[in-house]
C-alpha cells in the first residue's frame, strides 16, 4: 500500500537524521581511542614519564597534514591506548599552532619547542628524557607504512635503553 506523501516524509526524516549526526560532537570515548593526548604542560608530562622510568614521545603535528593524520590514527593513537605500549613510552602530541608550558615551566609556543629540536617537517616524533634532552634520533616524515611501525619501535627501544642507563 502506498500512502501519499510517505516517500517525501521518509526523505525528510532521513535528512534530519543525517544532519543531526553531522552536528553532534564526537564522543569522548571514540575520540580518545583514535588520538594521542595533546600536551598542555611539558614539565608535568616529563615528570610523569620519569616517574614511570619512561621516555616522553613528542609528536609534532600540523593541522591539515594528511601524513600527520595517518601517524596519529594508525600508530600513535592506538599506542596511546595500548597497555603494553603505555609501559614503554608516554606519548604526547604538540600541534604546531598550540601554546603550552615548556620544560622550564614558562609559557611557550609549540613552534618554540619545535625549534629546540630542529623540527621543520611534519609529522616528526622526538623522544626526550625528563629534562627535555633528546635521547633518540627523531623520526621525520612518513614515507612508508610498511616500515614506519618498525622505525617507531626502534626509536622507542633506543630511548628506553638511554633511560635505563641513567
Amino acid at each position: 500500500m502506498d500512502f501519499p506523501g510517505a516517500r517525501k516524509g521518509l526523505r525528510v526524516l532521513i535528512w534530519l537524521v543525517i544532519l543531526t549526526c553531522a552536528l553532534l560532537p564526537p564522543s569522548d570515548f571514540a575520540q580518545a581511542a583514535e588520538v594521542p593526548p595533546i600536551t598542555r604542560d611539558l614539565r608535568t608530562d616529563a615528570a610523569a614519564a620519569a616517574k614511570q622510568h619512561q621516555p616522553l614521545l613528542l609528536f609534532f603535528s600540523l593541522a591539515g597534514c594528511p601524513y600527520c593524520e595517518r601517524v596519529r590514527r594508525e600508530y600513535l593513537g592506538p599506542m596511546s591506548q595500548d597497555a603494553d605500549a603505555a609501559k614503554r613510552v608516554s606519548i604526547r602530541e604538540l600541534p604546531i599552532e598550540s601554546s603550552l608550558t615548556g620544560f622550564d615551566g614558562a609559557p611557550r609556543s609549540a613552534r618554540e619547542i619545535a625549534a629546540l629540536y630542529n623540527v621543520t617537517l611534519f609529522p616528526t616524533v622526538v623522544l626526550v628524557d625528563a629534562h627535555g634532552t633528546k635521547i633518540a634520533e627523531p623520526l621525520v616524515g612518513f614515507s612508508s607504512p610498511d616500515f614506519y611501525g618498525g622505525l617507531l619501535d626502534g626509536r622507542i627501544d633506543t630511548a628506553n635503553e638511554k633511560i635505563k642507563q641513567n
